[in-house]
């Protein structure tokens, strides 16, 4: 069964005019790292452009990285994380689905989706000291587990199942090799359009642009800075190179919704957040991940005014009821009510305190998020219409 290839058929004899691509070997491509650590988003931190000082590297582990010849492959299974073994038995079973599906004319299947199936539902009984064994037998080759169980993350680990952490590392990987395909069809249709194109682009997100002040009083000037980190091939843009904030949105459940609306996390730390970032990138270091900013006017935030919800019974309950992706009932549904919570940051996946037999035995040692011995806090902007509002108000930079 053929497959698209990642490269158009164009682009190879120009990109090894440049010296960033090698001919296909076994399937599979070596190109510099600059193809895949090419800049989707304007960094614009300062004026200087100068990147923010985080700790982590951003600069590529290596100076090239060797991805699969074609977009739907058993090479490109073992690249996003299956090992060699159950790379083939996938691929084996997705040739015979493929040509079921021709055979009935049926509705196709998504591959990316395809491969995700394989990682199996998470059991209640599940325990977080078996989890390399668990993703062992699941077929997870070495390389991704270990990044996986880093210790220097085991914070964040903490926070989602070994089933999340393995298809959000494979989802991340597979969509950076669809950004690939991408940008080599853009490179292959015409190089001095594509040229003109980046030239207009990075014009128009290097100016400055005017947010709107609320229409209201405000005895704190200035603004607030908020902090997000992101895989770069999961930020979306419109035309004009603005980051789409829906594309920032979280799935459920999460710390404050456990069925439907539309949250967005943030927090007021970049220490927090260059440590979600960190683990981003142990987890696939061939695409950095992009540390985002939320600037919003203090009169805005002010004029909510925020919900400020400590540790605490009341919070315990609430993220006891989310995480267990129920609804908010009774009382607490006018948490969902409020348009901006400030709070700390649970710690421990949505499994083990749904595990728990109340939410008084959430404590803050085991179920907040520390990060350097201190609390992480978040900011939790609640609903469509506080997205419309930030949208108007506030402004998302690639500070990376």
């Amino acid at each position: 069964m053929t497959s698209l290839p990642i490269f158009h058929a164009a682009d190879p004899a120009i990109l090894t005019r440049r010296n960033l691509i090698q001919p296909a070997v076994r399937r599979r491509r070596q190109i510099s790292s600059s193809l895949m650590l090419s800049e989707a988003l304007s960094s614009s931190s300062s004026s200087s452009g100068e990147s923010v000082d985080s700790g982590v590297s951003l600069r590529p582990l290596r100076p090239s990285f060797t991805v699969p010849e074609y977009i739907e492959s058993v090479e490109a299974l073992e690249y996003i994380g299956w090992g060699d073994e159950k790379a083939a038995e996938l691929w084996a079973r997705w040739e015979i689905l493929k040509q079921t599906e021709r055979n009935e004319a049926t509705f196709e299947t998504d591959f990316l989706e395809y491969a995700l199936s394989a990682v199996p539902c998470p059991k209640l009984e599940d325990r977080q000291e078996d989890w390399n064994a668990e993703m062992l037998n699941w077929g997870v080759k070495t390389e991704l587990r270990e990044a996986i169980m880093d210790e220097a993350y085991t914070n964040i680990r903490l926070t989602e199942t070994a089933q999340y952490w393995v298809k959000d590392t494979m989802e991340i990987r597979y969509l950076s090799l669809e950004r690939l395909q991408r940008d080599s069809q853009m490179r292959a249709q015409t190089s001095t359009t594509s040229t003109s194109n980046t030239n207009n682009t990075t014009n128009t997100r290097g100016n400055p642009v005017v947010i709107p002040q609320p229409a209201t009083s405000s005895t704190v000037p200035g603004s607030l800075a908020l902090y997000k980190a992101i895989a770069k091939d999961r930020v979306r843009q419109d035309s004009t190179g603005k980051i789409s904030i829906e594309s920032l949105v979280s799935g459920i459940p999460s710390d404050f919704r456990g069925v439907g609306g539309t949250t967005l996390y943030f927090t007021p730390s970049l220490q927090v957040a260059e440590h979600y970032r960190g683990y981003i990138r142990r987890r696939y270091e061939a695409s950095a991940p992009l540390m985002l900013a939320l600037s919003i006017p203090n009169s805005f935030i002010e004029a909510i005014p925020p919900y400020i919800l400590p540790f605490g019974d009341l919070w315990k309950e609430i993220v006891y009821t989310s995480r267990r992706g129920l609804l908010l009932r009774g009382d607490l549904k006018r948490i969902h009510r409020l348009p901006l919570i400030i709070a700390p940051i649970a710690q421990s996946y949505s499994r083990t305190i749904s595990s728990l037999d109340d939410y008084h035995q959430i404590s803050s040692p085991r179920h907040v998020l520390h990060v350097e011995d201190s609390e992480a806090i978040q900011y939790v902007f609640q609903g469509d219409d506080m997205l419309y509002r930030l949208e108007e108000y506030g402004e998302v930079k690639d500070i990376s």
